[in-house]
Formats: C-alpha cells, structure tokens, sequence
C-alpha cells in the first residue's frame, strides 16, 4: 500500500465514512537525547509530514500551539538551547532611544543585557547612520549676542547658544514626506479643505530657552509633543530684540510658505502662541495698553462693557493696519507715552500672516480665567479665615477695625496690581528700546523719547513700591490668621482629586489641573470642603461660608460649559451657538456677581472672538489649533537636557544645545513613532 501511495510514508484507507489517514513514524530505539545529527532530522520530516496532514493549509498553526503550551521557563530553554535570537531592528532600537531619552552609552548596556536573553538589539553603528539620515544636513548652532534683563531692569548684551534649522520650508516638507510614507496624513473628515495642508508655527518660552515650532495640523493628534517640530531654541528670554535675533531670518520663510504647493496641496500657514507672544509677534506693547487685543482696537474701557452697551465701538484690526498704525507712530516721532493713539503698535509684524490665521491661545484663556476665579475664591476664603479669627479673639465683624483691615487689604491688592503693571510696562519700554538701539542707532529722537519715558515709570515703580510696603504694614498690624484654614481647605480639596498650583507664574495652574478641576464632581468636592470647615471650625460662618461655595460654584461651572465646548476638536454650528449662549450667560453672571472686577483681556478674546475664529475656520477648536504641544515641548527639553548634562562629549554648549535639537528631531520623526509599539490597554478597575 504505500508503494501504490501518492506521498511516501502516507496512506489513505478508505472506510464507510470518512477515510483513515496513516502515516509511518519510526520508533526510536533510544533516548531522543543521544540520537544522531542523521536520525534528528529525520524525525523531524516525520513530525512536520504529521503536522501537514492534520493542517494542510498551514502547518506552522500547529507548531505554534506546541510552543504556546509550554510553561514559560520549558520556552526559554527552548530557546536558548536552539539558539534562536529575536533581533530588533535599527528603526526599534533608535526609537527606544529616542523614546526614552537615552544616551548612546545606555544604549550599549542595553544592548549586553538583551543578548544575554537571546535579543540582538541592532547595532550602534546602524542606528547611527539611521539617525544621520533621519535628521540630515538641516540643522545649525551658534554662539549668539542676546539681552537679559538685570535686576534694574536694564538690559545687557551676553552670547548665548542657539541651535536653529536653517532651511525651514526644507524641514517642514521633508516632515510631510515622512508622514505621508507612514500613512500618517489626514483632512479630519473633510474639516481641512482636501486640496490644502495647514501648518501652524509657533512659540513659547519655558524654562531657560525660548523654542519656535511647527506643528503639520493633517495629522491624527497635531497638538501632541511627538507632533511638535522646534526649529529655532535660544537660551535666552523671549525679548523683542531676542525674538528678532532669532527669528528675521524666517520672515521670507514662513511668508514664502503661505500658498506654496506640496504635490497638489496648498500650504496654508497659522500662526499660534499664548497671548503674550501673539502681541510681540504683531507689535502690540501688551495686556497693559489702552488697545491690547490682537484683532480688534477695542479699548480697555470698553472692554468692561457687554457687548451690547458698546456695539459698533471697536473695528477689526488687519495687517494693514498694524503697519499703517505702526508707521503713524515713528513719524509722529514715536513716543512712547502717545503709543496708545496709534492703537498700541509700538512695532511692526514679525510675519505678514494674516489675522484670519492667528489661533485664538485657547488654552491660555482657560488658565487665564480660571486663575482669576480661583484667586477671587481664594480672596473669599481669606476674608472668612479673618472673621473666624474675630470670633475666636471675642471682636464683631462690625467693628470700626475689622473695617479698615478689609479697606487696607483690598487697597493692597489694588495696589500690588498697579505695581505688576508698571513692571510688566517698564520691561515691554526696555526691550522695545534696545530693540530701536539696534535698528535704528542711538541718535534717533524716537530713542530720547523712549529713555525719558523709561525714567518716569522707574519713577513710578519707586513710590508704588513704597505704597505696598506701607499697606502690607497696616495690613500685619489689622486682623490676620495665620493658619487660614478656610484658604488652606482649597489646597487639600485640589489634592484630593490630583491637582496642585504651580510654585511660579503666580500659582497658575497647569492645563490638565485646569481641566480636570472643572468636572462637574471636582466643583462639588472643592465647593464640599469650604462649607465643611466651617461646620467644624465656625459654625457662626455656615450660612456665608456655604453662600461662598455656592457662588463660586456656579461661576466655575457657568464657564466649565464654555471651555468643554471650545476645546474640542471640532464645534458643529449647534455647537457655536451652545457656546455663544454660554459665554453670555457666563460672561453675564461674572459682571453681575463681581461688578468691581477687571475684565482682563482673556476675557474679552472669548467674549467677542472665540465663537467667530472657530465659525470661520471650517469649525475647527481649539483641541487641534490650540497651544498644549507648544507647552509640552519644555518638559522634553528639560528631560534632554538632564540626560545630556554630564556626557562629555557634548560639553561645550554650542554643540550640547545641537545634540539636543538632533535628539528633539528623531523623537518626532514619524518612522521612528510608528516602531513604537502602542501602548497596553489598562483594565478597568473594578467598583
């Protein structure tokens, strides 16, 4: 029968039903262990001849399931013993490195570990050539003549390294052609025009450096870190003079890039930043002039009004206008006291990008907002920790002296707010002049007018200093708690749902704290801990400790609506008008509920421009166009920089400052983002 076999060692038996398949198997005469190199390979045909009969379409299933059965020590002796090594690849390893911020010398560590495992991490020498090819010949570093700002408010002249991308339209293409071989594009479901790609630049200061970016919006998430290209990164303040040190250079760039083709897309460039840097970018003096929104000429005044009591007061400003006014400035001989009648364009544009496609800082307004709410809450919780202490010392709320403390801590505050102004002021007045110095020479009368100015604020910073050291002594003298338990009740409420304030830029909070506060279960619990206290502590306070709660509960969740809705991705028409009605309601209640309080220029960029910058940007919000990857670059930066600090080939700063940027560039480079395996689902935990 098995001579008359089709295969060798194979018989076919017909029977009644189904047929009988045998197949010849030798049986050993000794232990596997001993037996020949010969005889092993022929065992081994018999058993993959078995294998293909009972799975003709794929044998190797069934090895696997063998080898899947196995405990996991029989599998690593079984790999071992065959020597068998898994390799990774010179896309894996660099990503490992890029990923994890590693220096080449833990990479060789590494890699002694992995080969005693059976794991052949590709070599240096691959991933080197891998890397030079992955960040080219495009990149540039120098020792630079920046300003910094003394402790007198001067500015001084130092050099200071600066790495920078000297051909941008280069990067920005390369970046492109390297996302479209990942299949890594998208037009956000036709919310990009199918005939453009949108690319938005941008800057921030974080730390020790300033860094310009560009972030390409066709992207799944263009607002991640990994999205996140820095082209320019100085270790040096973000001054005007700084700015125009670093930046000129891409001015034909950038306004080149506008309309410029990519295969068959148009380019169409967007200008990004939190407000701060929106206003030097397009020559304004800042939050503290008489006109300091970037897209209208609305005044300071009238910003306090709603919309309805100052229709028609304020026009749409334009490029054109921002160079009309600017030029108006320098010949009427540029003085910087009468800045505001040429509507604060105390300089011209950076770049000629239209306002059109300036991002609104979304996330900025939600900082901006929440901080002045919380700070009024704080303030409320304050104004409670001093009546407990009248009460537990045995003295009314209604004395004569409990008065004049309130009036003298309110006048302080005021007072501390006017001196953060004329600071704010005196610097933007110092950069400006060093700014012109360089421009135009030290002869011009624009530079004497500017000097004298300079002269009075520092005037002024003098007998404003002055008044706050003397309110802050009435204030120690009047009624004080030292333990604040109320003010300090907040901090313990934030921590126990996971946020905390920042230790600089005046406690802010950080964007996620900032959101994660708003859920609607984190107002409870903040608004719980307030009235909590004083059933515990002041039980004579309940009723306005729990009037507190309850007003600034509502205030926060009247503009939790407003931030949930602009902060998506994309805001549908119904969606727009959720959130025009909620920023009135929101905006209603704020003036009604604190009418002596500021309304700040965040403010007014969501009052009367948020609704009408997403309506005509194909609906598009601030979750993809707002400023979060610009922000989380520095902890980036901040991680290269440890991990770099020590390693002596990079000692110089010039080159060390490069090697960063070299390691910036393999981290957001999309063929190593795809070798990175995603990250594991983490199980529910359970109720």
């Amino acid at each position: 029968m098995l001579s008359s076999s089709p295969e060798p060692d194979v018989i076919t038996v017909p029977t009644g039903g189904r047929p009988i398949t045998l197949v010849h198997v030798t049986n050993s005469k000794r232990p596997i262990s001993k037996a020949s190199s010969k005889t092993l390979r022929r065992y081994r045909k018999q058993v993959q001849k078995v294998r293909h009969v009972l799975t003709s379409d794929d044998p190797t299933i069934l090895l696997r399931e063998e080898i899947r059965s196995l405990s996991k020590n029989e599998k690593n002796s079984l790999l071992k013993d065959a020597g068998i090594t898994l390799d990774i690849s010179p896309e894996q390893g660099l990503a490992i490195k890029a990923d994890l911020t590693l220096p080449w010398n833990k990479i060789r560590m590494i890699r002694r570990w992995l080969k005693g495992s059976g794991i052949c991490l590709a070599s240096e020498r691959k991933q080197r050539q891998l890397a030079a090819t992955l960040v080219g010949d495009n990149l540039d570093a120098e020792i630079a003549p920046f300003t910094f700002l003394t402790a007198s408010k001067n500015e001084e002249v130092r050099g200071a390294p600066h790495a920078f991308i000297p051909r941008l339209q280069d990067s920005v293409f390369d970046l492109l052609e390297d996302n479209a071989r990942c299949n890594n594009l998208t037009w956000h479901n036709g919310r990009i025009p199918e005939t453009e790609i949108w690319v938005k630049v941008g800057g921030d200061k974080g730390g020790s450096s300033f860094k310009m970016n560009f972030q390409i919006v066709n992207t799944p998430t263009p607002n991640s870190v990994q999205n996140t290209c820095v082209f320019s990164v100085f270790e040096a303040g973000d001054s005007t003079t700084n700015l125009h040190m670093a930046l000129d250079r891409y001015k034909p760039q950038i306004e080149s890039l506008q309309g410029m083709k990519w295969r068959e897309y148009s380019m169409r460039i967007f200008i990004y930043g939190d407000y701060e840097f929106l206003s030097k970018l397009y020559g304004l003096s800042g939050a503290n002039g008489r006109h300091p929104c970037p897209y209208c000429t609305i005044n300071q005044d009238e910003m306090q009004l709603s919309m309805s009591m100052r229709a028609g007061c304020s026009q749409s400003r334009s490029l054109q206008s921002f160079h009309d006014n600017h030029q108006r400035f320098l010949d009427s001989g540029g003085n910087a006291k009468k800045v505001k009648e040429f509507y604060n364009c105390i300089s011209k544009p950076f770049f000629d990008v239209p306002l059109s496609q300036v991002c609104l800082p979304g996330l900025h307004i939600s900082q901006g907002i929440f901080l002045k709410i919380f700070n009024l809450l704080e303030n409320a919780c304050h104004d409670l920790d001093v009546k407990m202490a009248l009460i537990h010392s045995g003295h009314s709320t209604l004395s004569p002296s409990y008065t004049n403390h309130v009036l003298n801590l309110q006048e302080l505050n005021r007072a501390k707010a006017e001196l953060d102004t004329v600071v704010q002021y005196l610097t933007m007045l110092v950069e400006h002049q060093t700014y012109l110095t360089v421009a135009i020479g030290q002869s011009n009368s624009i530079l004497a007018n500017f000097e004298e100015h300079i002269d009075e604020c520092r005037k002024e910073i003098k007998a404003a200093e002055k008044k706050v050291q003397v309110l802050e002594k009435k204030v120690e003298e009047g009624f004080s708690s030292k333990e604040e338990p109320f003010v300090k009740a907040l901090d313990i409420a934030l921590q126990s749902f996971g946020v905390r304030r920042q230790n600089y830029h005046g406690g802010a909070f950080v964007g996620n704290h900032v959101h994660k506060t708003l859920e609607h279960t984190n107002l409870e619990t903040l608004s719980s801990y307030i009235i909590a206290m004083a059933q515990r502590e002041a039980p004579a306070l309940l009723q306005e400790a729990e009037m507190v709660a309850g007003t600034f509960k509502q205030t926060f969740s009247l503009f939790a609506k407003c931030h949930f809705i602009y902060n998506q991705n994309y805001v549908s028409e119904a969606g727009c008008n959720d959130l025009e009605h909620a920023i009135a309601t929101f905006m209603a209640h704020f003036r009604a509920t604190f009418p002596g309080e500021n309304i700040p220029i965040k403010m007014h960029m969501l009052e009367d421009h948020a609704v009408d910058w997403i309506r005509s940007n194909q609906h598009i919000g601030f979750g993809l166009m707002g400023e979060q990857g610009a922000e989380s670059i520095h902890a980036r930066f901040n991680r290269l920089y440890q991990t770099y600090s020590t390693v002596s080939s990079t000692s110089h700063p010039v080159e060390k400052l490069k090697y960063i940027m070299k390691e910036h560039l393999l981290s957001i480079s999309p063929t190593l983002i795809t070798a990175k395996p995603p990250p594991s689902k983490r199980a529910k935990k359970s109720q």
